[in-house]
């Protein structure tokens, strides 16, 4: 494929779509706006209570799972993904079902309504859960650059396995601990319909743009989406500017203190794996239960339609990114046309942008050229998508060296040649990560969804609206359905061993 078309589509149905609602947006006195300066507010307070949590608990246990492969470990790493994957609608149902009810923990204290109410501390709970991920897999792709000869080492000179950690270890996944933080943060900044349901009376900013866009104040719901989306450029720049070289550090050494830090490790371990089975795994699963016992099916037909659009659009969206991202992440590892870099960081800030706000950019976008909300929904999808199918495989391609092309070339294969025998075979594995993580992407969204439709109905806005009515079986029936694709996704990942594909990779790769 020729590459002018290639940066077309980029151009003309990712970034400038996104972006434009910057150029709408005149109204400067919106940003001086208490509602919305309130709502961002909390958005910020609980993305960076969330990503403090996340660095707590996530590095640790990615450290536990990169060096440990025993059966328990291996089982929780397998585990780690399933909130990943699992769409924000069913598991802000099911974190609901397990904080907030007597169905789930307030039952063991003999609490009808649960551990906590509706709210900030709900909503942290809930963004802990599917942000943890990208914490985990950020650090443990990172710690898998860092060969055993560091610790053989240290251990030689007699450090402890925290020195180790501390000054050797941790400079050299700094990266990875950065990436994780940046999508943590992002993600949570970004998470609307699952933050619908657990958030009460509090407003994030998400959910407040989607709040005034539906009650038609546009001027107010793009002040709200251009404050997010500037956000997501500032994160982004700060990142290129904190990544890059990576140096141990030993200049402060405590051997006896750090020797007696060492020795609580399988405590710390305990402590950790609780953490993980507690506030991540039951409350991502409490929802099989509950449908078990309230189980109710809502309107077939209704059901049925709500899926078909949700799978068709989907499926329509990934299709025609994997037409183009495969070719424009070819010409980022490349660098083509000295390229790489500028394209990879737009195509990351469309990536870190909060979806609503994206949506909403998009809406305004589309509706110059199209009235049909089912167009205007496919190409939202294809929009936000598309940077989770190109961030892997320009990954995959840079592990490729420029010397097999060139034997290949040497020996008269052509570039399709070439690409099948040579490229294909080695990022395949991405491809396939990339794929699924765009389709569950696609397949959960509400945020983007609520933005650009009005009357069309994904199966995720069925579960928020079913929820919203007081419909709990019928919300929990089609919260299971989605569950059984998200684990069968799941399996499909890690049958095929590319779970570390999901991973960001390094902003300044």
């Amino acid at each position: 494929m020729s590459s002018i078309p290639v940066y077309a589509f980029f151009a003309f149905f990712i970034f400038l779509p996104a972006i434009y609602i910057l150029g709408r947006f005149t109204d400067l006195a919106i940003l001086s706006n208490g509602q919305i300066i309130k709502a961002i507010g909390f958005s910020f307070l609980i993305g960076l209570i969330v990503t403090l949590l996340n660095l707590i608990f996530g590095v640790p246990l990615a450290w536990v799972i990169a060096r440990n492969k025993n059966f328990f470990v291996r089982t929780i790493d397998n585990l780690v993904d399933l909130s990943l994957v699992m769409p924000t609608a069913a598991l802000g149902f099911s974190i609901y079902l397990y904080w907030g009810t007597s169905f789930g923990l307030g039952r063991l204290f003999g609490l009808d309504g649960g551990l906590f109410g509706r709210g900030m501390i709900m909503i942290i709970l809930l963004h802990t859960v599917f942000t943890l991920p990208y914490m985990i897999r950020s650090v443990t792709a990172a710690l898998a650059q860092i060969g055993p000869a560091y610790e053989e080492a240290a251990e030689t000179m007699g450090a402890s396995p925290f020195t180790f950690f501390r000054t050797i270890a941790m400079p050299l996944f700094r990266d990875g601990i950065i990436n994780g933080s940046i999508l943590s943060f992002t993600r949570s900044l970004s998470e609307t319909g699952a933050t619908m349901m657990v958030a009460g009376s509090l407003v994030t900013a998400p959910v407040l743009i989607i709040n005034l866009k539906n009650q038609g104040n546009l001027p107010g719901a793009a002040g709200a989406s251009i404050m997010l989306i500037l956000s997501a450029i500032i994160i982004l720049f700060l990142a290129k500017t904190t990544l890059g070289e990576r140096r141990a550090s030993l200049r402060h050494i405590y051997s006896p203190l750090e020797k007696k830090i060492s020795k609580l490790a399988p405590v710390k371990n305990y402590v950790i794996f609780t953490f993980f089975i507690i506030f991540i795994f039951l409350p991502t699963v409490q929802i099989l239960l509950y449908n078990l016992m309230h189980f109710r099916t809502p309107g077939y037909l209704l059901l049925m339609q709500s899926l078909m659009i949700s799978f068709g659009v989907a499926f329509a969206a990934t299709f025609a990114n994997l037409i183009f991202s495969v070719p424009l992440s070819y010409l980022i590892a490349r660098n083509r046309f000295r390229l790489g870099r500028i394209l990879e960081s737009l195509n990351e800030t469309v990536l870190l942008m909060p979806t609503s706000a994206l949506g909403l950019s998009l809406a305004l976008f589309w509706r110059n050229f199209f009235s049909s909300e089912i167009i205007i929904l496919i190409l939202a999808h294809l929009c936000f998508t598309f940077p989770l199918l190109v961030k892997p495989l320009v990954s995959a391609f840079k592990e490729i060296s420029d010397s097999q092309e060139e034997a290949a070339y040497s020996l008269g294969a052509g570039i399709k040649k070439m690409s099948i025998t040579v490229l294909l075979p080695q990022i395949k594995p991405a491809i396939i990560a990339g794929i699924i993580m765009a389709f569950m992407r696609s397949l959960s969204e509400t945020g983007a969804t609520l933005a650009v439709s009005k009357n069309i109905k994904t199966v995720s806005i069925l579960i928020v609206d079913f929820f919203q009515s007081n419909r709990l079986e019928e919300a929990a029936f089609a919260c299971t359905i989605l569950f059984a694709v998200a684990l069968l996704f799941l399996v499909l990942l890690k049958n095929n061993k590319v779970a570390g594909f999901i991973k960001p990779g390094k902003a300044d790769n």
